[in-house]
C-alpha cells in the first residue's frame, strides 16, 4: 500500500473490471452492476479469487432511487470504502471534482471515496473498508479450509427506521410546542429561557439517538 498525497494506492494488480463482469459475476451468481432488489442482505456469501485469494462479496448500492449489485474486494487493511468511476457512471451520474460521496450500501448510509485519479492499481475495482464493516456491525467469516466466506449483518436497521421519528415522538414534540405557544402568549418574557432549555434537550436527545443506533 503506497501513500499518495491524501490517500492510498492499493496494490491490486490482479483484478480488473473485466474480471468483475465475467468470472467473478459467474462465480457469485450475481451479475455485476445489474439491478438489485430493494431489501437489504442479512448475509452475503463471498468467494476467493485470483492468485492472491482476494475476498470478494457483492452488496446492493443505492444512489438516489437506483439500486445495483456491486462486487467489492474486502480489504481489512483499508479503513475507507472505494467505488470506482465505472460504478458511479452506471447510475447515470458523472463524477465531480469531489472524491467523496454518500450512498446507501446494503441499506446503510455510507461515505465512499473514488480511487485516486492517478492510481494505476485499483481505478476500476471497488474496495470494502473496515469503517463500513464496523458501522454495519458486520461479522466476516473466512474459512480457507472449506473455501467459505460469509459476511453476516447483525440485523441492519433499514434507513427508513434510522431517519424517521416515531409517532409518539412527533406527538410529544407537538404538545411541547403548543405549551410553549401558550406560555409565550401569556408571558412573553419567559419564552426565551424556556426555548433555550427546549432546544438543549432536543440536541441532547438526537445526539443520544444517533449514538445508540450507530455506535
Amino acid at each position: 500500500m503506497i501513500d499518495i498525497l491524501n490517500g492510498f494506492d492499493h496494490l491490486l494488480v490482479d483484478i480488473h473490471s473485466k474480471d468483475l463482469h465475467e468470472q467473478i459475476s459467474k462465480r457469485l451468481k450475481i451479475q455485476y452492476l445489474s439491478d438489485s432488489s430493494p431489501s437489504e442482505f442479512k448475509e452475503a456469501k463471498g468467494i476467493f479469487f485470483g492468485p492472491y485469494f482476494r475476498i470478494i462479496v457483492s452488496l446492493p448500492v443505492q444512489i438516489k432511487q437506483k439500486r445495483k449489485n456491486v462486487h467489492f474486494i474486502v480489504n481489512t487493511g483499508s479503513p475507507k470504502t472505494y467505488i470506482c468511476k465505472e460504478v458511479y457512471e452506471s447510475f447515470g451520474l458523472t463524477t465531480s471534482d469531489s472524491t467523496v460521496h454518500s450512498i446507501l450500501l446494503n441499506n446503510i448510509f455510507t461515505i465512499i471515496h473514488l480511487p485516486p485519479s492517478d492510481s494505476h492499481y485499483f481505478n476500476d475495482i471497488n474496495i470494502l473498508g473496515t469503517e463500513y464493516l464496523k458501522i454495519a456491525h458486520a461479522n466476516l467469516t473466512i474459512d480457507f479450509e472449506n473455501d467459505h466466506i460469509s459476511l453476516f449483518f447483525d440485523q441492519p436497521i433499514p434507513i427508513s427506521v434510522q431517519t424517521t421519528p416515531q409517532l409518539n415522538e412527533i406527538v410529544g414534540l407537538g404538545i411541547i410546542a403548543f405549551a410553549l405557544f401558550l406560555i409565550f402568549k401569556e408571558n412573553p418574557r419567559f419564552f426565551f429561557p424556556i426555548a433555550v432549555v427546549f432546544l438543549s434537550y432536543e440536541i441532547f436527545y438526537f445526539t443520544q439517538m444517533i449514538q445508540d443506533k450507530y455506535f
